[in-house]
């Protein structure tokens, strides 16, 4: 009951919009309701109990605890952390609680960090002043208000549409597809290193296997064996990478659609001080992420459920600081270039900035940012010595390190920002992809072993000259099928099953009749005809599997005939 006034106060605020005399909501509208009531509406034992709450510094954080723990939690915002800083914030330069030392940090700044954005100020050169902090904050939305509002800066607010629908779109629209189609084929998974080792490894098994069954020696009876096993442990690891794909590619289109929706009824506050007028719209990239992030600042629980967002926000909320962002973007997310060698030089003066996030153009590459660097080291070296005449120095200063990221999409920061990019991750992907490759094309020749065709039956049309012996096979599978002559009257022949055309076109082995030279007590209609299996994989032909079919000359010869 210490603070029944700001009850009191609350009470009031909320019945006066309800009655119109007041136009915004007690919410947005707090620091000016204040005000009013402070100085006109408020009794005097309210004042005393102001008085008696702000009397020493540690009444006055019981009071800032008790928004936070009591007060924000009764107005049922517990589903959005933000909202007892903003209330503070804005109460922090207001009477009494501008004379109170523990709003002091509340003053100039929410308690959260940002993705500093790189504003020039007028004729600007490139100055550490030039990275500017960027806070933003996702509040229940104001039906009287505008969707983004700026704090500290004046800007148009047409500038701020492109921003935040480039969010929505990586959030739940073509921005996320872009996204999940670069993390699919180069980004880092949520496997243990220990997983990830033996996912590699089981690849590199995959490999073997089939170099062995190219190149090794012939594996007999083995043939099935191996051939099942390579075949269960390319469909495993496949299955397990598709799994892992669709679920995470699931949860972050699930979180990213709650976000989406999250930000449709909110309103985000763009808070970067220096009274500065925006000109152009080169701050739309940082405006952009900070909006995202002003939704997990709202309510980190939501993106936990996917692994893909809560990795993006959780490595983008501690790295923040290091980061700078630049670049105009369109409705859609895409990049369009900006000035760009001031800004480098802003970051290579600044203490903490050592990564920027940048439009893909020319004069933002690796050998502009070095130049720049190796530059600025002159520079300081000739003012040093300038300002040193007739002394011995040494310079062991190491140059000034930035890493630009050249980005075409805002998916493109988002991998980057997440740190989803990864070499490993990229040449196993690539390694996988190769295997994958091989095993298509061997697919058909493994199913063959694994899961035999079914055995083929002798069709017409027979052969019409006597010199040959036509097998026509009813199968859709020929190249998996030869046929054998065994006589002691005919040449013993070998002939690969194939379509053939022509006048009776059918699908056959041609054998050519040759008589054995010598006396024999056979005759022409001596000799059986084999069907058998052929075991092949890609450019290897195995050793024949077993017969499958049999048949005489004159059966095969006066086949199609009678």
């Amino acid at each position: 009951m210490r603070f029944v006034w700001f009850w009191t106060f609350w009470h009031w605020s909320k019945e006066s919009y309800r009655s119109g005399s007041l136009l915004r909501s007690p919410l947005h509208g707090i620091g000016s309701h204040w005000d009013e009531w402070f100085r006109h509406e408020a009794s005097e034992n309210d004042r005393q109990a102001i008085e008696e709450s702000g009397r020493t510094e540690p009444t006055q954080r019981q009071f800032i605890a008790w928004l936070f723990r009591h007060w924000a939690r009764e107005m049922d915002w517990r589903e959005n952390r933000m909202v007892p800083r903003f209330v503070i914030g804005q109460l922090a330069h207001l009477p009494p609680f501008s004379q109170w030392p523990a709003f002091e940090k509340y003053r100039t700044s929410y308690g959260v960090v940002g993705i500093p954005a790189l504003v020039l100020a007028e004729k600007s050169l490139g100055e550490p002043e030039d990275v500017r902090a960027v806070e933003a904050m996702a509040l229940p939305a104001d039906s009287a208000g505008q969707a983004v509002m700026p704090e500290g800066f004046r800007a148009e607010a047409a500038e701020f549409d492109a921003p935040r629908l480039a969010a929505k779109s990586l959030l739940c629209g073509k921005g996320l597809l872009i996204f999940l189609a670069l993390w699919i084929t180069g980004g880092r998974r949520p496997y243990a290193r220990w997983l990830s080792i033996a996912l590699f490894l089981g690849w590199g098994a995959v490999l073997g296997l089939i170099l062995f069954l190219l190149a090794g020696p012939e594996p007999g009876n083995q043939l099935f064996l191996f051939s099942a096993v390579l075949v269960a442990l390319w469909s495993g690891l496949m299955l397990a990478a598709a799994v892992v794909v669709a679920r995470q590619s699931f949860r972050a289109w699930r979180t990213g659609a709650e976000l989406s929706a999250r930000l449709e009824h909110s309103q985000v506050r763009l808070r970067m001080n220096g009274g500065l007028t925006l000109k152009g719209g080169s701050a739309g990239l940082p405006f952009c992420l900070n909006t995202l992030l002003a939704l997990y600042y709202a309510r980190p629980e939501a993106a936990r459920r996917s692994w893909i967002w809560h990795r993006f926000f959780r490595k983008m909320r501690s790295e923040a600081e290091s980061w700078a962002g630049t670049g105009v973007i369109t409705g859609d997310g895409y990049l369009t270039p900006v000035v760009i060698e001031p800004k480098l030089r802003a970051c290579l003066k600044h203490d903490r900035i050592r990564q920027i996030l940048t439009p893909r153009q020319r004069d933002a590459s690796k050998q502009t940012v070095d130049h720049l660097a190796e530059t600025l080291t002159v520079a300081v070296e000739r003012e040093a010595k300038s300002s040193h005449l007739g002394m011995q120095l040494g310079f062991a200063a190491e140059k000034p390190r930035l890493r630009a990221h050249g980005c075409r999409h805002v998916a493109h920061t988002m991998m980057a920002l997440g740190g989803f990019a990864d070499k490993w991750q990229m040449a196993s992907r690539v390694f996988a992809l190769v295997v994958s490759a091989i095993m298509l094309m061997a697919l058909a020749d493994l199913r063959s072993i694994v899961l035999p065709h079914p055995a083929p039956i002798a069709v017409a049309p027979g052969s019409s000259s006597p010199y040959y012996l036509w097998v026509s096979l009813d199968t859709k599978h020929p190249k998996y099928f030869s046929v054998v002559l065994e006589s002691d009257y005919w040449s013993n022949r070998r002939a690969d099953v194939k379509p053939c055309g022509g006048v009776t076109p059918s699908v056959r082995a041609e054998i050519h009749l040759h008589r054995l030279t010598g006396m024999t007590a056979a005759n022409e209609e001596d000799g059986v005809v084999w069907i058998e299996r052929r075991r092949r994989f890609l450019t290897r032909e195995f050793h024949p599997g077993e017969r499958v079919g049999r048949y005489s000359i004159p059966y095969l010869s006066r086949l199609g005939h009678e």
